[in-house]
């Protein structure tokens, strides 16, 4: 691939002067100027760092300054914000374009508007470290108006479904059309700006284009150590990577009235209705008859009775691994008034240490539904039976992935509730355990707790693995960060050799990229754009080298920053770590095609979706620590 288009408009103009004004900083006696708030910052005057207030405009008492670009990097940034806003006060309608508040402030350009809502395109100032330059990131994004949000028109401005509302697989070259539209009709209206000083800046009309890095394709590890490029074509061939326990059992609980449709899946998984899935007997070596399946039928999903067959469930199970499949008239995507009952069906099997698969009654009576889903029903259930479908080929060999989310309960009052969990897996995907970090009211006694679980993992492991590597959400904040870094630190000071590293991903970010020489304008899966030395974009989905056709919607990068160690890893120790994520994307046992997100991130969010919901519909505390991927 030649080519990766940043969506990323540099800045043309290379030399040029940015005019502040300073007052000496005093805590808690910010100055203001009309509608400008002085914001602290560091300035070298005579020789000397110090912190002033500072501001664009001039007021009395202030000294000016002149700055050039690379003297305050943050300033320069603001400045360009503060240029950009006021060109289009100058320059266009007020109802073509929006300041927006927040910790970023992008202004967004109205470039069409529907009854349903208005395409916009984001302006936002950025200093692309990797190529020295300052320009605009810009990104394409729908609003809906209210009422319309979710519903098919929505979906097809928004780009997510095509014209025929089905999944569009142009997605990034529509994309690209709405940024070149955006360049046609406002760009020579906005730019050039005029800078705090008066000094003119120019932007490019044409996104900055980095030369592209690639790491390997994934290499999946099913029955008998045999490799494949493909999960489900290997374990259908070779069998999964590691059986489940020969006396799994599978329990079916169905309404009286969803008999039939039970028996409906019982086939399907057995292998007798579809060619897309040949059994569990045949793909995972996991028998199912009268001799390990049972049926139950309820009389509703009332509290009551889901508690009922629950007890029986675990009584006639008698210790062994057993996976009850229920069949429900509701689902967890329903309306959250209508699906309370699919919060306490999970909790309570939960509560009892059992991993259930939930699968909606109106996928079994649609047949082509039930088609194409019945393959990763039974991957699930297999998973959750104690078996392990495949692992990947790592490339940091006896190496812990710790992925860590949250799920903090934030009222108008601010956090009330802290709540931190790992997601344990090797580098090879196969999932070890799910354990609680910290918990509480009081955010120091909850980071407290934090740092002395975490310090445990890495003690109780550190048998087995000699490189621990955190695998941290976009949510993890800098408190939990800070004390990843000091528990890493101190577990390197206790070992000889092995990698200590701390990685955060962000799949809601800000960048994305465009190939320029495929007409699709997706680029290759594994391909990485560095934006830093600690920064990087990355595809962990995208076009395959063996067939170069877009079969499917493809997201975009994620965004990846190295947290830990800030400075000491080199280049070719960053590649081999953003190589295990991208193979841990891979290990995704959800689906045979579900490979976004390492799993060390994507399990993580995963359980904060349980465990949100789970406080929200008023359940009680459960533990969440068991052996098996329940959140599956």
């Amino acid at each position: 691939m030649r080519g990766i288009a940043l969506n990323f408009f540099p800045l043309k103009t290379d030399e040029f002067t940015i005019r502040l004004y300073r007052l000496p900083f005093i805590e808690g006696e910010r100055p203001i100027c009309g509608d400008e708030e002085a914001v602290r910052r560091h300035l070298v005057v005579d020789g000397e760092s110090d912190s002033y207030w500072t501001l664009f405009q001039q007021t009395e008492g202030a000294v000016e300054v002149v700055c050039q670009p690379f003297d305050n990097v943050y300033a320069t940034i603001d400045a360009l914000r503060s240029a950009l806003i006021q060109s289009c006060r100058n320059n266009l309608d007020s109802d073509l374009f929006r300041v927006t508040t927040g910790f970023r402030r992008p202004v967004e350009i109205t470039i069409d508007t529907y009854p349903e809502g208005i395409q916009i395109v984001s302006l936002e100032p950025y200093l692309l470290r990797s190529r020295g330059l300052f320009g605009f990131l810009a990104d394409f994004r729908f609003h809906p108006n209210e009422g319309y949000r979710g519903t098919r028109r929505s979906l097809q401005l928004s780009l997510s479904l095509d014209k025929n509302g089905r999944p569009n697989l142009n997605y990034y070259a529509d994309r690209y059309s709405n940024l070149s539209i955006y360049v046609a009709k406002f760009h020579d209206e906005i730019f050039p700006l005029h800078m705090p000083g008066g000094q003119e800046v120019a932007v490019e009309s044409r996104l900055v284009e980095l030369a592209p890095k690639t790491l390997d394709v994934k290499n999946y590890v099913v029955g008998s150590g045999t490799e494949s490029k493909s999960q489900f074509m290997g374990v259908a061939r070779s069998g999964p990577f590691k059986q489940s326990p020969e006396d799994a059992r599978l329990y079916f609980l169905y309404r009286q009235e969803d008999r039939s449709l039970s028996q409906d899946l019982f086939r399907a998984l057995r292998g007798d209705t579809f060619r897309t899935f040949s059994g569990m007997e045949r793909m995972f070596h996991f028998p199912i008859s009268n001799k390990n399946v049972s049926g139950v039928a309820v009389s509703d999903f009332s509290p009551g009775e889901i508690h009922r067959i629950r007890d029986r469930v675990v009584a006639e199970a008698a210790g062994r691994a057993v996976v009850p499949v229920v069949l429900t008239p509701f689902s967890r995507h329903d309306d959250p008034s209508e699906n309370a009952a699919y919060w306490n069906l999970k909790h309570a099997f939960l509560s009892e240490g059992l991993p259930i698969q939930v699968v909606a009654s109106e996928t079994v009576a649609d047949k082509n539904r039930l088609k194409w889903s019945t393959a990763g029903i039974g991957l699930q259930i297999f998973a959750k039976a104690g078996g392990t479908p495949w692992k990947v080929h790592p490339r940091t060999e006896r190496c812990l992935i710790v992925g860590i989310g949250q799920a903090h309960h934030v009222s108008e009052e601010g956090t009330d509730r802290f709540f931190a969990y790992s997601v344990l897996t090797d580098s090879s995907g196969v999932f070890e355990e799910v354990r609680v970090l910290g918990e509480g009211r009081k955010e120091d006694h909850y980071i407290e707790d934090f740092s002395v679980n975490l310090r445990n993992i890495f003690a109780d492991y550190s048998s087995r693995f000699s490189s621990f590597v955190v695998h941290a959400t976009f949510s993890i904040g800098r408190r939990e960060l800070e004390s990843v870094a000091t528990a890493l630190e101190e577990q390197r000071g206790q070992q000889e050799s092995g990698e200590f590293v701390s990685l955060k991903f962000n799949d809601r970010n800000r960048f994305f990229g465009f190939a320029v020489d495929h007409n699709s304008r997706v680029p290759y899966e594994s391909t990485m754009l560095p934006l830093s030395d600690s920064e990087f974009i990355v595809w962990f989905e995208g076009l395959q080298y063996n067939q170069p056709t877009v079969r499917g919607m493809v997201g975009g990068p994620l965004h990846v920053k190295f947290t830990y160690p800030e400075r000491d890893l080199t280049r070719e120790q960053q590649r081999a770590h953003l190589q295990d994520a991208i193979n841990l994307s891979g290990a995704n046992w959800r689906g045979f095609n579900a490979k976004s997100l390492p799993v060390s991130v994507y399990y993580a969010q995963l359980i904060a979706k349980y465990l949100k919901e789970f406080e929200g519909h008023g359940l009680p505390k459960v533990d969440v620590g068991i052996l098996t991927p329940w959140f599956l």
